[in-house]
């Protein structure tokens, strides 16, 4: 877009839309007052009353007489989630950057003896916690993801409620962010036990993600897999030539 001849409604309205896509501004929540835009911007108020107008036409915006303008879906956008270069750790956050609305149900919470396999993750740990969830994009079923955190780092793991709390404040809050995450991509069957889930039939394939990350003093801090719906999902990268 050329922000030289856009007119200034034209890009406030641009702006809100990105704000309602990036979170900011989320489904249902009030907005900014027109004066406190117009302060905010440095616009004229009739300049903000124009660009609420419009998203009100557009239906992504309702105006209560004497309660405020709020936020009523998530604009219309190109609905393609960009898991490759440019996107967040984060799904919920790469799910909204698609012009979607991500939400998630936790299908079980376990502390449970580690594996063979997951031995090769967290070497010294005799035990690691489980979250197992459906993440979803506009109420349908996008993707299955199973984390594994070890247990002597999050010995508050089962105490968490993960409905309300996202894993990565968890994990902040329990000084074990991540600050290094190593990513592996290949396509595959979902597990059968996940089928009901994603709703999809034995021979679908789906991308599945391995996510491996580490903490500010280099521990193992975290073994997720992901199984994601070839739907709406899209990779992007750059190349440069030496």
């Amino acid at each position: 877009m050329n922000y030289r001849t856009t007119p200034l409604y034209i890009q406030l309205a641009d702006s809100i839309k990105s704000k309602i896509i990036n979170g900011t501004y989320e489904v249902g929540s009030k907005i900014p007052s027109e004066r406190d835009m117009s302060l905010s911007y440095g616009i004229t108020r009739v300049t903000v009353r124009r660009a609420l107008d419009k998203l009100i036409k557009d239906g992504i915006l309702v105006a209560n007489v004497g309660s405020g303008t709020y936020v009523t879906k998530m604009p219309e956008a190109e609905k393609r989630i960009n898991l490759g270069e440019g996107s967040s750790s984060r799904l919920t956050q790469d799910i909204r950057m698609g012009g979607m609305n991500p939400s998630k149900k936790i299908i079980n919470v376990e502390h449970i003896k580690i594996s063979e396999e997951l031995k090769t993750y967290f070497k010294n740990e005799s035990y690691v916690y489980r979250l197992t969830r459906l993440m979803l994009i506009d109420d349908k079923p996008y993707a299955v993801q199973v984390v594994h955190l070890p247990s002597s780092l999050f010995e508050g793991f089962e105490r968490c409620d993960f409905k309300k709390t996202s894993l990565y404040d968890y994990m902040e809050s329990e000084n074990h962010m991540p600050v290094e995450i190593k990513t592996a991509l290949s396509i595959s069957k979902l597990p059968k036990e996940y089928l009901k889930y994603l709703k999809i039939i034995n021979d679908k394939k789906v991308f599945y993600f391995r996510y491996i990350g580490y903490d500010k003093d280099d521990n193992t801090v975290e073994f997720t897999q992901s199984y994601n719906l070839t739907e709406y999902t899209e990779f992007k990268f750059t190349i440069k030539r030496f």
